[in-house]
């Protein structure tokens, strides 16, 4: 995705504050008093801004009229309330919108429309699983981020068919955006899960409301245009302080064979065929079902324990045999030594 074709110039903007921002934001400090029986009916399409979303909306508007003076040569969004209203508000001079459900965010099922103290207490298998891997994990009903990825392939391939050479101003949303990162960047899961992580704890490398991504072919200090997107900068308009700001050239990784393997090297290996080899045959009564390795030990471990119980039972029936060797004598065989 970072050959010749696409944009010259790629701006992706994230929708400013929605209603769903700013309800999950009071959840998360434990506080569900927004998720009226209401507010929890919309689909999560129909969120509208807020107040604080529309002035992010209209700054957003400023740094990019000041920044990227000049018409666009085509404009994208996605077809979702609060992403089509932020594009609204961006005030971008005979702008021609076509919205575009491919841009739409990122689906996440049975948890979408839930809060996160709701996600937490109905939902704690999915979210402990989630966990495991942010960008394979699908929630149920949903799509992963990789799922969410395979729409992006979609829409830059729409570019490359219709936007060769163009200027390109996108508004979508968050997860889309880190998508968009994934596909341009060339970035793997590793890189995505540690950039997950570190965005976690720098808000400069958050996606904030309104963030704008804007990616280049050309050069930002020769002008030199080049066949793919070469360079990236991230903003957050309504405050620079978190965001970095400044242009970086987007380095797409390459792996030899042994940069594969060292890749693959820290995840600790559980199987292997060793320990298949030295598994028991399986219980009759396991078959068909799902059994973990815990369990089949605990069989084999139960096993053994009754093998050493019928052992010692055995062994006490002969110590007992050598204490006391005499029969009792029976009736008749008293009668035979009274006659003789």
């Amino acid at each position: 995705m970072a050959g010749a074709g696409l944009p010259i110039d790629l701006v992706l903007v994230r929708h400013g504050e929605s209603e769903g921002n700013l309800a999950q934001r009071f959840s998360k400090k434990g506080d569900d008093r927004m998720w009226t029986p209401e507010f929890q009916s919309r689909h999560t399409s129909r969120y509208r801004l807020t107040d604080d979303g529309r002035r992010q909306a209209v700054e957003a508007g400023k740094w990019i009229r000041k920044h990227l003076p000049g018409h666009f040569d085509r404009y994208y969004c996605s077809e979702y309330a609060r992403a089509m209203e932020t594009a609204g508000l961006l005030g971008m001079d005979n702008a021609d919108w076509f919205v575009e459900f491919y841009l739409r965010e990122q689906d996440r099922g049975v948890l979408a429309g839930r809060s996160t103290l709701q996600r937490k207490k109905y939902h704690q298998e999915e979210m402990r699983y989630a966990k495991t891997d942010s960008f394979y994990w699908t929630p149920p009903g949903g799509e992963s981020m990789a799922n969410a990825c395979l729409r992006i392939d979609r829409f830059l391939d729409s570019l490359k068919k219709n936007c060769s050479g163009f200027k390109v101003l996108v508004v979508c949303h968050g997860n889309m955006m880190k998508g968009f990162r994934v596909r341009l960047e060339r970035m793997s899961q590793t890189a995505y899960r540690e950039f997950e992580e570190r965005s976690s704890v720098d808000p400069k490398l958050k996606m904030h409301n309104c963030q704008i991504m804007h990616y280049s072919r050309r050069d930002p200090i020769t002008g030199r245009v080049y066949p793919e997107l070469r360079w990236k900068r991230s903003v957050c308009p309504w405050d620079a302080s978190k965001s970095t700001n400044e242009w970086e050239e987007i380095t797409r990784p390459h792996f030899s064979n042994a940069a594969l393997l060292d890749a693959v090297s820290h995840i600790p290996q559980i199987l292997n065929t060793d320990l298949a080899k030295a598994l028991p045959p399986l219980d009759p009564s396991m078959v068909g079902r799902t059994a973990t390795l815990d369990t089949i030990t605990k069989q084999e471990h139960v096993g053994k324990m009754e093998k050493c119980e019928d052992e010692h039972e055995q062994e006490q029936d002969v110590e007992r045999m050598c204490v006391d060797p005499v029969v009792p004598l029976t009736s008749s065989s008293s009668s035979l030594s009274t006659a003789k």
